[in-house]
C-alpha cells in the first residue's frame, strides 16, 4: 500500500525549489529532444526517401500525441500521482526511441514517434501543472523556469545531436538518446508524493482507507474530479456514483411480457422491445455525454472569450512549431552548414531561456500584464520571422535567431497565466487541458503545411511567410480577446460615491 504524504508542504521554499529542478530537467529531455530531434530531418529525408512534408509528420505527429491525448496524461496524473507519472514517461520514451532506431520504413518510424509523444505527454502535461502545488508568491517566475528547461533543451540538446550524427549513424544517435532520456525517470524519482496543497485535507483520494462513523476502516474507490486545487468552492464529480445511477440492461436476459392482468395494457411484442432497448440505450448515451460534458468543462466552449483564446492558441502554434521543425532545414537551404544551422536553433533557445527566466519579474511587479505581454510578443515574432526571409548573412542569422527565440519562448509559460485570468480558478484544469489540444491540432498541422509548401515550391521562404502570417493572425484576434476582456472589466465596474467597485465574478472565485 502506498504511504500518503500527510503534511502539508511549505509553499515557495524547502522540497519546492528541489521539485523545481527536477521539472525542469525533465523538459529539457522530453519536449526539448523532440523539438531538437530536427537536425536529423535530412537523414531522416534521405533514410526513408520521403520529402520535407513527410519528414516533418515524423517531428509532427510526436508533437501532437504530447499535446493532444493531454487528458489521458492528467487523468494518470491524478489516478497514480506526479512521481509515477513523471518515471513511467522515461520509461515509454526511452523504449519508443530504441524502437525508432531500429525502424526500417517510414509507417515504423511513423508509429515509434508517436509513442514518443504518448510519453511526452506524461512528463509535458505534469510539468506544466505541477509548480501550482508547489508554489504561489513566485508561481510565474517558476513555471516560467520550468519552461525555460525547454529551451535549455533547444540551445544545448541541438549542439550535441550534431555532434553525435558526425561520429555516429542517426540510429546509434537514437539510442545514446533513449539512454539520455532514462533520467527524467531519475528526475522524477525526486519529486516525492505530496498531498493536494489548498485542497481540503479531509476530502479523500482515491485508494486511501479512511475511518468511518462506524469506526472500521473504508476504502474510497471513486475517482475524483476536482476542478481547482484552492482553498475556495470546489465541485467536484463522482464518475462511480453517477455510474451507479445509472440502471443495469440485460441484453440477452430482457423478458417480453407476453400476458397480462390489466387489459389496458399493451402487450409487449419483439418491435416493441426493440424500440424500447434502443430508446434506453439512447439515454444511457445521453447521460454519459453529458457527464463527460461536465468532467471536461466543455462548456467552455459556450464563451465567446474562451473560443477566441482556443483559436488563437491554434493559429499562433501553426506558426511556432512549423518555425521551429523547419528551422535547421531552412538555414541549410540557405548554404549554411549543418553545424552552423544548429547553432542557430540553439540561439533560439539561448533567447528563450533569457525571456522565460525574466519575464516573471515584469509580470508578477505589474510592470505589464501577462495578456498584453502575450500579445507584444506574438507581433514581435511575426515581424522576425518575416524579417529572416530578407536576410542571408549569417550574422544577421543569429540575432534574429536570438530574438525570435525570446519572442516566441513566451508562449507556453504564459499561456497558464493567461487562461486562469480569462476562465477563473474553477475552471482553469479543464481550461488548461482543452487549449492543450488545440497546441496537438496544430502543431501537426504547422509542420505539415510548411514542408507542403517547400515541397511544392522547393522555397523555404514561402513556408515561412505562413509562419509569420499565422503568428500575425494570433497577435491579431488575441488583440480582439484584449479590447473584449476591457469591456468586460468596465461593465463590471459599479460607481458608489465616486469610486469604481468591481461586482463579484462567479468564475473568478
Amino acid at each position: 500500500m502506498n504511504m500518503i504524504c500527510r503534511k502539508k508542504a511549505m509553499l515557495d521554499r524547502g522540497w519546492s525549489w528541489v521539485v523545481l529542478c527536477s521539472s525542469f530537467v525533465v523538459m529539457a529531455l522530453s519536449y526539448g529532444v523532440i523539438l531538437s530531434l530536427t537536425v536529423y530531418l535530412e537523414d531522416l529525408k534521405e533514410e526513408f526517401d520521403v520529402g520535407s512534408r513527410e519528414a516533418g509528420m515524423i517531428t509532427g505527429v510526436s508533437l501532437l500525441f504530447a499535446t493532444f491525448i493531454s487528458p489521458v496524461a492528467s487523468y494518470v496524473c491524478n489516478r497514480f500521482g506526479f512521481r509515477a507519472t513523471i518515471t513511467s514517461s522515461g520509461l515509454i520514451i526511452t523504449v519508443s526511441m530504441i524502437l525508432s532506431s531500429f525502424t526500417t520504413t517510414y509507417t515504423q518510424i511513423f508509429c515509434s514517434s508517436a509513442l514518443t509523444g504518448f510519453g511526452v505527454s506524461f512528463a509535458y502535461t505534469t510539468c506544466s501543472v505541477i509548480m501550482g502545488f508547489y508554489f504561489r508568491r513566485y508561481y510565474v517566475l517558476a513555471n516560467g523556469i520550468v519552461f525555460a528547461g525547454v529551451s535549455t533543451g533547444m540551445f544545448a540538446l541541438p549542439i550535441l545531436f550534431e555532434y553525435l550524427n558526425s561520429q555516429y549513424t542517426w540510429r546509434q544517435c537514437y539510442r545514446i538518446i533513449a539512454a539520455m532520456c532514462l533520467n527524467i525517470s531519475v528526475a522524477g524519482a525526486l519529486i516525492a508524493p505530496h498531498p493536494s496543497i489548498d485542497t481540503d485535507q479531509n476530502n479523500p483520494k482515491k485508494g486511501e482507507i479512511t475511518q468511518g462513523p462506524d469506526g472500521d476502516n473504508h476504502t474510497i474507490n471513486s475517482i475524483e474530479y476536482t476542478a481547482a486545487n484552492t482553498n475556495e468552492d470546489k465541485e467536484t464529480i463522482s464518475l462511480e456514483e453517477q455510474n451507479n445511477e445509472l440502471p443495469e440492461v440485460d441484453i440477452h436476459h430482457q423478458k417480453i411480457h407476453e400476458e397480462s392482468t390489466d387489459p389496458d395494457v399493451e402487450v409487449q411484442t419483439p418491435e416493441n422491445t426493440k424500440t424500447n432497448y434502443i430508446r434506453r440505450l439512447l439515454s444511457y448515451a445521453a447521460h454519459f455525454l453529458n457527464a463527460f460534458c461536465r468532467v471536461f468543462e466543455l462548456r467552455l466552449f459556450l464563451k465567446l472569450d474562451f473560443i477566441i483564446l482556443f483559436t488563437t492558441m491554434y493559429v499562433l502554434s501553426v506558426g511556432y512549431m512549423g518555425t521551429i521543425i523547419h528551422f535547421v532545414a531552412r538555414f541549410e537551404w540557405v548554404g549554411f552548414t549543418p553545424a552552423k544551422s544548429s547553432f542557430l536553433l540553439s540561439l533560439m533557445g539561448i533567447g528563450g531561456i533569457v525571456s522565460r527566466l525574466t519575464h516573471g519579474f515584469l509580470v508578477d511587479r505589474h510592470y505589464i500584464t501577462a495578456i498584453n505581454l502575450y500579445f507584444l510578443n506574438l507581433i514581435l515574432a511575426a515581424a522576425f520571422v518575416f524579417s529572416l526571409t530578407f536576410v542571408s548573412s549569417y550574422l544577421w542569422s543569429q540575432i534574429l535567431s536570438f530574438f525570435i527565440g525570446m519572442w516566441m519562448g513566451l508562449f507556453p509559460p504564459l499561456a497558464p497565466v493567461i487562461i486562469k485570468d480569462l476562465v477563473g480558478i474553477k475552471r482553469f484544469n479543464s481550461a488548461f487541458g482543452l487549449t492543450i489540444v488545440s497546441y496537438g491540432l496544430a502543431d501537426f498541422t504547422g509542420s505539415l503545411s510548411v514542408g507542403w509548401i517547400y515541397d511544392l515550391t522547393e522555397d523555404y521562404n514561402k513556408s515561412f511567410y505562413l509562419t509569420s502570417a499565422c503568428l500575425l493572425c494570433g497577435g491579431l484576434l488575441m488583440l480582439v480577446l484584449i479590447i473584449m476582456n476591457k469591456k468586460k472589466v468596465n461593465r463590471s465596474l459599479k460607481l458608489v460615491n465616486g469610486v469604481s467597485i468591481p461586482l463579484k465574478n462567479e468564475d473568478s472565485e
